[in-house]
């Protein structure tokens, strides 16, 4: 996966972390609980961006 299209997932990845953020603020009204929902979807956009959710004939081709 070339750069431009890794840090454009990181931006993209970024909106649900703010909605989520916001809603589960809403929800509970603590910043423990935003912290994790945060950490949560940083773990996921980092697998995301380091390939792990690709499949095998998709790392195959780009190589």
């Amino acid at each position: 996966m070339n750069l431009w299209r890794k840090i454009g997932i990181g931006i993209v990845s970024m909106i649900p972390a703010f909605v989520l953020s916001g809603l589960i603020w809403d929800m509970s009204h603590s910043w423990l609980s935003v912290l994790a929902t945060i950490v949560i979807v940083g773990l996921f956009s980092g697998s995301v961006i380091a390939g792990k959710f690709s499949s095998p004939e998709q790392s195959a081709h780009h190589h």
